[in-house]
């Protein structure tokens, strides 16, 4: 019985494609709680994405850890789908004290062996960022970067997402982590700032060599099935 308690939660683990060190990433919960996912040893999984490397620098004015909401971003759609955070808090500006902060995390595509929610041949390919202003005052800018040396200014005039088209190219797809990072310095407020990744599916195709070895094996067992014997039946 000891042993079988012992077992148990692996065994959960290993039916959910998950490793001993990943967890599930929770679906709504503060910012206090994501900075404990600090390290790829250390992180969770939403379907087939890891995030880990949560950070946040509140400024003055701006609102602890444990008062911003976090709210994990999925979306499927044809062909892609968006994975990310939407963060929500009060970042505002009381006379010339602004409410200034820096947060991001680390996205990567979930290996095989980690997640079996992978398909292989998917990529990050796209990321984009919002904000949402205060009707307050008029908030501006916040500055996001991407690892890969991406960087766009969100702007009262212009909220986001950004550029026009809303996304950010990546290059040609992107596997290994790529770190995202928002830095609100400017005046006004806002109220939340959502920063989302795009990932192409691969259509899956079969193969020549598959293909043809399924049909190989389909003529063959037609074949084996009417075949007739030395009295002429077919058997």
């Amino acid at each position: 019985m000891r042993k079988f308690l012992l077992l148990a939660p692996l065994t959960i683990l290993a039916v959910s494609g998950l490793s001993a060190a990943v967890v599930p990433c929770p679906t709504s919960t503060t910012l206090d709680i994501l900075l404990g996912f600090n390290s790829l040893a250390n992180a969770c999984s939403s379907q087939d994405k890891l995030f880990w490397n949560f950070n946040y620098t509140p400024g003055a004015n701006a609102p602890a850890a444990s008062g911003v909401t976090s709210s994990l971003i999925f979306q499927q759609g044809q062909g892609i789908d968006i994975h990310g955070w939407n963060f929500g808090g009060n970042w505002s500006q009381a006379g010339s004290v602004l409410g200034s902060f820096t947060l991001g995390y680390t996205i990567q595509v979930c290996p095989v062996a980690t997640c079996s929610s992978t398909v292989p041949g998917t990529v990050i390919n796209l990321a984009d960022a919002t904000y949402a202003p205060s009707a307050v005052s008029t908030p501006g800018p916040e500055t996001v970067n991407w690892s890969n040396g991406a960087t766009v200014t969100l702007t009262s005039a212009s909220p986001g997402p950004l550029p026009g088209n809303g996304n950010i190219g990546l290059g040609a797809g992107i596997t290994t982590p790529i770190s995202v990072t928002a830095a609100f310095s400017g005046t006004g407020a806002i109220t939340q700032t959502s920063l989302r990744f795009y990932e192409s599916i691969p259509t899956t195709v079969p193969e020549p060599t598959s293909a043809a070895l399924f049909f190989g094996g389909l003529a063959m067992i037609v074949f084996g099935c009417c075949r007739r014997n030395k009295s002429g039946r077919v058997i």
